[in-house]
């Protein structure tokens, strides 16, 4: 009986990588309008269904993240026109003050988009459709724009057969 090769020489390794090669050079040739439209459907943005940006004031006090009565009345009617539709929550990066320490600056943010998800999810908004838009890092420079964004999309194919 004579044993059979079981191992993988360098020369094997070597044709298998450049087949490897040779298939994504191959695949990456689609023609010009195959590329084209292929782009043009990665470019394309969500379809935005509504925007409302509100002043800080109006939603919270200065050293606050309770909402005021206003704030919980606009989003009563929001959700009323925004039914089954993704929700991204901005609220804006505000000056850390000394006099302020009962929250600093990223506890602030966190805790003012938390409260305004839970009073959508309390008026009747999915908690698993609600984005919060967070800053990247834990202090950061104040925004100049100082509004709350409320940005509804409508849902995606994909996203609505996983629901």
């Amino acid at each position: 009986m004579h044993a059979s090769r079981t191992t993988l020489s360098f020369l094997d390794l070597a044709l298998m990588l450049l087949s490897a090669f040779a298939y994504a050079h191959f695949v990456n040739l689609a023609d010009p309008e195959t590329r084209q439209k292929l782009s043009e459907q990665s470019a394309q943005a969500p379809d935005i269904q509504g925007n409302y940006d509100y002043d800080t004031d109006a939603f919270f006090s200065d050293s606050s993240a309770v909402l005021t009565r206003f704030a919980r009345q606009e989003i009563a009617e929001i959700v009323l026109a925004h039914e089954s539709q993704l929700l991204t929550i901005s609220v804006p990066v505000a000056l850390e003050s000394r006099d302020d320490l009962r929250l600093r600056q990223w506890e602030k943010v966190a805790a003012r988009s938390a409260a305004i998800a839970d009073a959508f999810e309390n008026a009747g908004q999915d908690g698993e459709m609600i984005i919060l838009n967070m800053p990247d890092k834990l202090i950061s420079q104040a925004d100049r724009k100082k509004q709350i964004s409320l940005t509804f999309r409508s849902m995606e194919k994909g996203q609505a057969d996983k629901r």
